[in-house]
């Protein structure tokens, strides 16, 4: 029997996965959650979990020691900036050093680190915060000779996920608008995915194909495309698909000056790619500060711009999802298909969903 530790087990993400896989043959579960009002959802489901503070080394000895395998989802989130860095590096420390000797440790990570939203490699500071976590995790196990799995987490798809829900409403409501038609790949996972990987790493010893630690993009192989997993949920709900056509979406980014206007069309450009504006935001602070009013006037005159347009393209649908760019794939063993998966792995048929534990402490923006 291997002992498997789910640190961060009431968010989202390790909410789902700790369910789908404690009735996995050889597998014990334990779900390791800070306080027991974090737990509640779970214990009400039946799971018995560990109460305590990772980030402390003297509580993470008597939490995950006599684990086999240690998966960590644990994410501080407080919207301090600083206090959340410190905190995430102090978990990752105290993690590597509480677990037992030899034990495999997976870090999730996130797909935000190739920045897909960008033209170009230009990662936010949540997708530059993880690869800091990356490489400090990688150099502790590697000091301490824990085998050591990054997964790199695509739109984590499941029952208990926001995505889904939002998925599914958008196909009972008609109004669904994809980039390309649906045809770009969309960089999800399923969660039954991760517990595939995660048995896989836990039975590691006894495999005849053992999983080799290192960094992989933990998304679907070969890649569902957004019309997939469209398809996908559409059949769950015995629903027809009804794409958008392009006449019928909405284009935010129009009417935004004549091609000639550089400075317009920068701005327009700034104006609708957020994450882009917020890079740069602090290169402002090394202007004259002339320059940063003029600049900052005709921001606001373009922003302005850019949601009268909206307003009116507002009886048109908008992109239900990102138009990200294509990602090369670094991805984990040969798996099943997610509907093989999904099927392998299910959820609790008596599943009381009255009160669950759905904060985002365990894991974000996947």
């Amino acid at each position: 029997m291997k002992r498997v530790a789910i640190l961060g087990a009431n968010g989202q993400v390790g909410t789902e996965v700790s369910l789908r896989l404690r009735d996995v043959d050889g597998i014990e579960v334990v779900p390791v959650i800070r306080n027991v009002s974090g737990s509640a959802f779970l214990r009400s489901n039946g799971m018995e979990c560990r109460h305590g503070r990772i980030s402390d080394p003297a509580e993470a000895s008597t939490l995950i020691d006599d684990c086999d395998v240690v998966v960590n989802f644990a994410l501080s989130n407080t919207a301090i900036p600083r206090a959340d860095r410190d905190m995430n590096r102090r978990i990752v420390r105290s993690m590597v050093a509480a677990a037992k000797a030899g034990a495999p440790i997976v870090l999730a990570s996130t797909m935000m680190v190739y920045a897909p939203g960008m033209k170009f490699w230009f990662p936010d500071s949540y997708g530059l915060e993880k690869l800091v976590a990356e490489s400090m995790f990688r150099r502790l196990c590697r000091m301490s000779r824990h085998p050591a799995f990054v997964f790199r987490l695509g739109h984590v798809m499941g029952e208990m996920q926001n995505i889904t829900s939002k998925i599914r409403s958008e196909i009972r409501d008609g109004k669904v608008a994809l980039p390309h038609q649906g045809l770009r790949a969309s960089n999800t996972v399923f969660t039954a995915a991760i517990v595939e990987a995660v048995v896989q790493i836990a039975q590691m010893q006894v495999a005849q194909a053992a999983p080799k630690p290192g960094t992989y993009d933990l998304i679907t192989f070969p890649q569902w495309t957004w019309l997939d997993v469209y398809k996908y949920y559409a059949a769950q709900l015995g629903l027809p698909l009804h794409l958008a056509h392009a006449e019928q979406v909405g284009d935010p980014k129009s009417g935004l000056g004549s091609p000639g206007d550089s400075m317009r069309r920068l701005l327009g450009y700034l104006a609708n790619h957020h994450a882009l504006t917020e890079r740069l935001t602090f290169l402002l602070a090394f202007l004259p500060r002339s320059v940063n009013q003029r600049m900052y006037l005709r921001y606001l005159q373009t922003r302005a711009l850019t949601e009268i347009n909206a307003l009116r393209e507002s009886r048109k649908v908008e992109f239900c999802v990102q138009d990200w760019r294509e990602l090369r794939v670094r991805s984990f063993v040969q798996m099943a298909d997610p509907v093989t998966l999904m099927a392998r792995y299910p959820l609790p048929s008596a599943l009381e969903f009255a009160s669950p534990s759905q904060s985002s402490g365990g894991m974000k923006r996947f």
